[in-house]
Formats: structure tokens, C-alpha cells, sequence
């Protein structure tokens, strides 16, 4: 990293970047590497595929829906309870009540309802912010640290959602024939079933749109971390090397070290290597195929292990043995996994083993010991590709002291090595972590998706179903005296259910036709940044239809049984 001078822009050093790589590198890496600079902040929301902005594009849309659906259950309730005030506005009207005065009054309303709303979510910001800053692994600045930016833009949110939430209601009430109004009649308000009904498509649609991605969201995840990715990350513990001593006497220094760790009780492996399985391999290495031509060079991933990093990561060989079978250390050899065989254009791994392959002029010619079976050494985003692993001693660089450990007892096994390497490099710092742990990091913006899928989740839900309350009660209320006809004239308990039941059913039916294309397109598009993945199947979609029409069956039923098992004749007595 480089921190610029002030008023240095990064385009700016990209030429002096070039002239320096054309003045110590060799053609070919000049010609195989692009000088591209970019700020700390963009790097980390554009790197590992651009995962982090994916992730908070993601959230952002949740967060809209989240807002819509809130808009729709005010808007939902407020048309609902509209009856109650028809007689004001009617009254209003008469004494020379203004169309725009009544518009006015109403958004208004809203706007209040609004801002107690955003005061409210202040407090339960400040309460949850802890919750968040661990699931985003962000900062969140406490409410009276909000910027002018951060204010202004909280205050045009609650204006824009009070608009939104007021300016239908507002313009239909507001319009209802004055003579209707002072009866109460809600006839003369058109439109008004129709627009609730398809408020509530809308809700139940993005309600099981959120609801199925994020099954499959967890069901990709469960699928990454229990793949077989052809190492073995259980029990193995990496240790930053320092200091970097790139040279013969740091090698044989860290040679020695590793040594003495193997012999520490809990240790069960131990190797050195430049790059450990969590992303693909920077360095690159120019190769020719056996009997082609040198204008026909083959690039290809290298990174730098000792002998003893196959056994240490638990890699499986298709040919030949990870070096030198004897231990002892040879110039010049490599080893492939099949897909870099493959590419070299061997047909088989066996093929492979013994086989000289050239490099650039002036560079040594090199053998492949062995063959080592595809394994996932990046994201699973990114298809393995061909590999080639050189020797650390051939290039003397190493970044990592990888220990395999052979005792569940991690906590006493880490403090002998720690002891041990403070006693062989008392001034290098013992930085670890285990592979396990590495892994994980791999996907945290996956991890950070998932908890937050999960919250919006139970949010809409929650406002899904708090809308269905208020309008069925809002219905039940406007409809008691019919099912107190419909129960004079011989209908039972069971009939009045499934006469509410019916309609609802009919808009789930709705939401689920058009929230299934809706949320595979969306899931498919979110897979298809991993070379690996799950295959979309029916069971998120049918478990989260069945589970929005069972929770819907039971709070509507909830509600209407009261009314059904009531007494018609009180029902019918009622004004």
C-alpha cells in the first residue's frame, strides 16, 4: 500500500509505475502485467469478485422492500379506517372544507406519523447497533455523531415516506362525493378492494421473493463449507513467517525451524510455503509445451511449497510423488495438478512424470516430479485452474509455516508453539490463525448476507402478517352484520372460515405466480458468481408457499372465529 501526497491522484502513477517495471523486469512479465492502482476502499468493496458491493446492493434492495411494505401497510390500514372518517370529511365539505385543505390535513397526518416513526427508529437504532456492526462488520456512528450529510439525508427519508404513505389516501378521500361521504358510504370511494388487494399481492410477493433467496443463500453456503475441496483444512494451523529472509541462510534458518516444531508434542506435520489454499496464486510462470514452439509460451498460476505441503494440506497425488521422494531437495523440479498437465498437453497424469519442460531462454529447464489432483486453492467463485508449484529452496521465498496439529487440545498445542517459536525467533512476532479461520474470512461477505437475509426475513414477515391483521380486522368489521345474516340463515363455523379463507388464498396463489420467476432470476444471478454451486430445485420455493399460507391460514382463521362463534343477534342489534 501507498499513501500519495496530497493532490497525487492514482492515474497519475501509473506511468512512473510502467517506466519502473519496464526498467527491472523482464520482457515477459512486462508483457504479461498491467500496472492498475486503486484506493484502499475501492479495492476492498471491488475485490474477491466484487462480493462486498454485491452484498451491499443486496441489503440496499432489502431495505426498500423492507420501506415499501411499511408504506403499503399504512396506506392498507388508512384506506381501511377510511370509513370511519368519511362523515368528517363530508361534514368538512359542507361547511366549505377546501379539497386542498383536506389533502393537506391528510398528508400531514402522515408526515407526523412519519417523523414519530423516525424518532422511535433513532432509539431502536442506537439500541440494535451493536447487533449490526458485528453482522456487517462495519462502524456505525452513534446518533449524535450523524453528520450533516447523514441528518439531511434521514430527515428527506422520513418527508419521502410520509408523501408516499399519505398522498393516495389523501387525494382519494379528499375527492369522495360530498353527499356519500356525509352518509358514510364507502361505495363512492372506487377502487377501494381492488387497491388493497393488490397491496397485498405486492407484499406477500416480496415477502416470499426475500423469503426464498435467502434459503438459497444458506443452502449455498451450507454447500461451500461442506464441499470436499480436495485439501484437508481441520486442525491446521498457519503461522506468519518473520522475519522474511529470503535467502539461503533464511532458508535453512526457517528449515531448521520447522524442525524443532515437529518435534513439540501435538505437531503432526509441518511445511513451509509462499501461498496457503485461499485465493488463486499471483505469480506467474511462463512455459512451452513439449515439442511446440517458443513463440507458443504457456502462462500459468506458480507459487513456492516445500516437499512436505502435500502431506501437511492432506493433497491427494494422481501421479509421481510431491518432489523428491526421498525428502531430500532437487534443482529444477515442479509439480502440476491435472489441470496444468492437461494444458502442457499430457494426456494422462502418468504421462506427465519425468517429462522436461522448457522455459524463456535463460531460465533452467525444468522436470515434473509429480502430478497432484485438482483442489480448490482459491474462492469456489473462480474455476481451478492450472497450477505449478515450485520449491521454496529453488526460489527461496516462503510466507508460511503450515502445522498440521494431532490433538484436540488446540489451546495447550498453540502455547508449546508459540513458547518454542519465541525461543528460536525471540524478535518475529507469532501471528496465526487456523486454515479453518482463513476459509471462513473467504466468504464473510456470503456469511454478513446471510445474517442480514435472515433479520430482513423475520422483518417482512412480521409486516407482512401485521398487515393481514389490520385489514382482515378492518373486513371483519365492515362484514359482521352479513355473517350474522349468513348465520341466521343456516351457515356454520366452517363456511364463514373458508369464505375469508378463499379470498386470501387467491392472493397467495398470485403473489407465489409471480414472486417464483422473480426470485429464480435472482438467485440465479447471484450463483452464477460461483464456478461452484447448488442447482436451484422446488423445495425453497414450495416450503416457503406452504409456510406463508400456513401462517396466513392460522392468524386469519385466529381472527375470524371470534366473529363466527358470535351471537347473531347482538351482531345484527349493533349500530
Amino acid at each position: 500500500m501507498l499513501e500519495l501526497k496530497p493532490g497525487v491522484t492514482p492515474r497519475q502513477m501509473i506511468q512512473p509505475f510502467r517506466q519502473v517495471l519496464k526498467k527491472y523486469a523482464d520482457k515477459n512479465t512486462q508483457d504479461n502485467l498491467e500496472v492498475e492502482l486503486s484506493l484502499v476502499k475501492e479495492y476492498y468493496i471491488t475485490s474477491n469478485n466484487g462480493a462486498v458491493h454485491k452484498m451491499i446492493t443486496a441489503l440496499s434492495f432489502i431495505s426498500i422492500f423492507i420501506l415499501l411494505m411499511a408504506i403499503i401497510n399504512f396506506v392498507n390500514i388508512n384506506i381501511g379506517t377510511s370509513s370511519y372518517r368519511l362523515k368528517e370529511i363530508g361534514l368538512r365539505k359542507v361547511f366549505g372544507g377546501m379539497k386542498a385543505q383536506l389533502i393537506l390535513q391528510f398528508i400531514s397526518e402522515a408526515l407526523i406519523l412519519a417523523f414519530i416513526a423516525g424518532m422511535l427508529s433513532l432509539l431502536f437504532y442506537e439500541s440494535l447497533r451493536n447487533l449490526f456492526i458485528q453482522i456487517l462488520n462495519t462502524s456505525l456512528p452513534p446518533v449524535w455523531q450523524f453528520d450533516l450529510q447523514q441528518t439531511s439525508l434521514f430527515i428527506a427519508l422520513i418527508l419521502l415516506i410520509g408523501l408516499l404513505s399519505g398522498i393516495y389516501p389523501a387525494f382519494v378521500l379528499s375527492a369522495s362525493n360530498t353527499m356519500n361521504s356525509v352518509k358514510g358510504k364507502m361505495g363512492s370511494v372506487r377502487g377501494d378492494l381492488v387497491l388493497r388487494k393488490s397491496l397485498l399481492i405486492v407484499q406477500f410477493s416480496l415477502a416470499i421473493v426475500v423469503f426464498i433467496n435467502a434459503l438459497n443463500v444458506s443452502r449455498q453456503l451450507s454447500f461451500i463449507f461442506n464441499k470436499d475441496l480436495g485439501y484437508n483444512k481441520d486442525q491446521l494451523l498457519i503461522v506468519e513467517t518473520y522475519p522474511k529472509q529470503w535467502n539461503s541462510a533464511g532458508v535453512q534458518k526457517m528449515k531448521m525451524v520447522k524442525q524443532q516444531l515437529l518435534g513439540l508434542p501435538g505437531v503432526k506435520n509441518a511445511s513451509l510455503s509462499f501461498e496457503i489454499p485461499v485465493r488463486k496464486a499471483p505469480g506467474q510462470i511462463t512455459l512451452f509445451r513439449p515439442g511446440q514452439k517458443t513463440d507458443q509460451p504457456l502462462v500459468l498460476s506458480v507459487f513456492s511449497a516445500d516437499q512436505d505441503y502435500a502431506t501437511t494440506f492432506g493433497l491427494q497425488m494422481a501421479a509421481g510423488s510431491f518432489f523428491s521422494p526421498s525428502g531430500s531437495f532437487i534443482p529444477n523440479q515442479i509439480v502440476v495438478n491435472e489441470g496444468a498437465a492437461k494444458a502442457l498437453g499430457f494426456a494422462d497424469a502418468r504421462s506427465a512424470i519425468g517429462r522436461q519442460i522448457n522455459q524463456p531462454a535463460g531460465n533452467p529447464v525444468l522436470t515434473i516430479a509429480g502430478v497432484i489432483k485438482d483442489y480448490n486453492y482459491s474462492s469456489l467463485q473462480q474455476q481451478i485452474e492450472p497450477l505449478v508449484i515450485v520449491h521454496f529452496e529453488d526460489h527461496q521465498a516462503y510466507r508460511y509455516m503450515n502445522l498440521r496439529l494431532s490433538t484436540v487440545d488446540f489451546p495447550k498445542a498453540v502455547e508449546y508453539i508459540k513458547k518454542k517459536w519465541k525461543e528460536l525467533l525471540p524478535e518475529a512476532p507469532f501471528e496465526y490463525a487456523f486454515m479453518d479461520d482463513h476459509f471462513q474470512s473467504l466468504y464473510t461477505s456470503e456469511l454478513q448476507l446471510k445474517k442480514a437475509a435472515d433479520i430482513a426475513t423475520a422483518l417482512i414477515l412480521l409486516i407482512v402478517f401485521m398487515g393481514i391483521f389490520g385489514v382482515v380486522a378492518f373486513t371483519l368489521a365492515k362484514r359482521n352484520k352479513e355473517i350474522a345474516v349468513r348465520k341466521v340463515l343456516g351457515a356454520d363455523i366452517k363456511t364463514i372460515l373458508l369464505l375469508f379463507l378463499k379470498d386470501y388464498a387467491w392472493l397467495i396463489l398470485i403473489a407465489n405466480i409471480i414472486a417464483w420467476p422473480v426470485a429464480y432470476f435472482i438467485s440465479g444471478r447471484w450463483l452464477e458468481n460461483y464456478a461452484y454451486r447448488i442447482q436451484q430445485n422446488t423445495i425453497p420455493y414450495i416450503t416457503v408457499a406452504a409456510f406463508i399460507f400456513t401462517a396466513a391460514v392460522v392468524l386469519i382463521t385466529a381472527q375470524c372465529f371470534r366473529i363466527a362463534i358470535a351471537n347473531p343477534v347482538k351482531s345484527l342489534r349493533t349500530e
